[in-house]
Order: C-alpha cells, then sequence, then structure tokens
C-alpha cells in the first residue's frame, strides 16, 4: 500500500495527518489525501484563476506534465468542492477528450 497508494479506494474513516508545510487552505484538503500519492507530499497552489486568469491556456501552462495534484473550488453560491487526479493534467489528455 506505501508503494502505489494511489491504487486504493478512498477511505471514510480514516485521514491523512497534516505535513509540516500545510498552510491554512492545505491543512483543509489534506485530510482527504490518505492512501493517495500526495498524502505525505508537500502542496503548493500551482494555479488560481484569481490570481493568473480564466483562461484555459494559462492554466495549462501551469500544471501541465507536473505530476498528480487536486483541485478546489468555491462556486458562487459557496459550495466546496474539488477532485484529485493522481496522473496529473496534460494537454495530450485534454486533446483525447475532446476527439471522443
Amino acid at each position: 500500500q506505501s508503494k502505489f497508494p494511489k491504487q486504493y479506494p478512498a477511505t471514510l474513516d480514516t485521514w491523512a495527518d497534516p505535513v509540516e508545510t500545510d498552510d491554512k487552505e492545505m491543512a483543509i484538503l489534506r485530510p482527504f489525501l490518505k492512501n493517495t500519492n500526495l498524502e505525505t507530499r508537500g502542496l503548493k497552489l500551482t494555479y488560481d484563476a484569481n490570481r493568473d486568469g480564466w483562461d484555459p491556456v494559462k492554466f495549462h501552462e501551469k500544471v501541465d506534465k507536473l505530476g498528480g495534484g487536486i483541485v478546489y473550488c468555491t462556486t458562487r453560491a459557496g459550495i466546496q468542492c474539488g477532485g484529485y487526479n493522481p496522473k496529473g493534467v496534460s494537454v495530450f489528455i485534454l486533446f483525447c477528450a475532446l476527439r471522443h
């Protein structure tokens, strides 16, 4: 399990421990990363649409080929949501999705 944690299902009764480098926002997200390849790795904010622009080109310039990551957002209604991608983002994945 420690060698390939991304291959195990999400848990509903155990949570990832904090990591020393977590800031306030990362500390909120950390518990949900139990059994993922990000469970003990330091996290950093790579792309922020409000800071970097609401532009898919800018998004891909920032995040492509960086490996696994999480997306976290708050809707205009205040709903918080997100997702985890163990493989990361690449233009190739986006291109394949658009072709099908």
